[in-house]
Parts: C-alpha cells; structure tokens; sequence
C-alpha cells in the first residue's frame, strides 16, 4: 500500500524555522511593551512577553506553512523539469 504522506521538511528547516520564531518573540516581546498597562518596568515586560506568545505562535505555523508549500513547489518544479 502506496504511501500518501512525504515528509518535505528536514531536521534543518526545523532548526531554521525554531531560530526565527524565537527570534521574532524577542523583537515582538521587545515592541509591545510600550503598549502595556503597568508603569512598572518589570511588569511591564512580563505583560510583554505573555502578548507575544500568541503572536509568535502564530509566526510559527505561518513560517511552517510556507515552508511546506515552498518545499512541494520546489519538489513539483524539480519532478516537471524531467
């Protein structure tokens, strides 16, 4: 029985993927703490960084969607140019 799940990701794209995304909570936990509601520093920051978990998770399933469409484009590509 044939298989209808290919993995188009390697360990490598994960890495890449996991790098950004923590990359771009730190950028996002940095930006919106002037947004926050405390005038306390250190809550202020705690209040910025919970805000940038569902922005960054939501980095990360953008990140990985394009990254799997851009993998079978490429594989597509590479199958119709035989």
């Amino acid at each position: 029985m044939e298989k209808s799940y290919q993995k188009l990701l390697n360990p490598v794209h994960h890495v890449i993927a996991n790098v950004l995304t923590l990359g771009f909570y730190i950028f996002m936990a940095v930006i919106l703490r002037p947004f926050t509601f405390s005038p306390e520093p250190m809550i202020a920051q705690l209040q910025a960084c919970f805000a940038a978990v569902p922005v960054a998770a939501t980095f990360w399933f953008a990140i990985y969607m394009f990254l799997v469409v851009l993998m079978d484009q490429l594989k597509q590509r590479k199958e119709n140019a035989k």
